[in-house]
This record gives structure tokens, sequence and C-alpha cells, in this order.
């Protein structure tokens, strides 16, 4: 018999929120599906969470050389904020 992996209701919880939405709803019980398809998927959020705080840690500081920064917007995805 197959070991089940147990839903980490609380980290769905969490990702639901920042989406705006409950628990309840239909996206959240996606994400419930791809947590339980997808056990890489907790790595891979927790990974991004910790660079994220990294740098808005760093971005305070204003130290980050302008290549990493340039860098990471672009392995995030993200429009990279004007100045």
């Amino acid at each position: 018999m197959a070991k089940e992996r147990k839903r980490d209701i609380d980290l769905q919880a969490k990702i639901c929120s920042e989406f705006g939405a409950d628990l309840d709803s239909p996206l959240c019980e996606e994400v419930g599906k791809l947590m339980d398809e997808c056990p890489d998927c907790r790595i891979y959020y927790d990974t991004m969470k910790r660079s994220v705080k990294l740098y808005h840690q760093t971005e305070c500081d204003k130290s980050v050389p302008e290549e990493i920064s340039e860098r990471l917007f672009k392995v995030l995805r993200l429009d990279k904020p004007e100045s």
C-alpha cells in the first residue's frame, strides 16, 4: 500500500490568502490538488519565499549590484520598478 501524503493545510491556506481566496474556494481547492500532485512544489514555494524575503532585506540597503538585481527580476519574470 502506497503511503498517502498528508496535505499541508496551513501552507494551502497561506497560499490561498495571498490570492485573496478562502480555503473553501475553487481556486484554493486547485492549489490543494496541485500540492498533492507535486511534492516539489512546497520546496519551490519555500525557495521563492526566501528569495523574495532576502531581496526585500537587501533592497533597503540599496547595495545590491545592478546586474544581480536585473537577473533576479528576470528569473522571477517581474518588471523592475523604476527608481
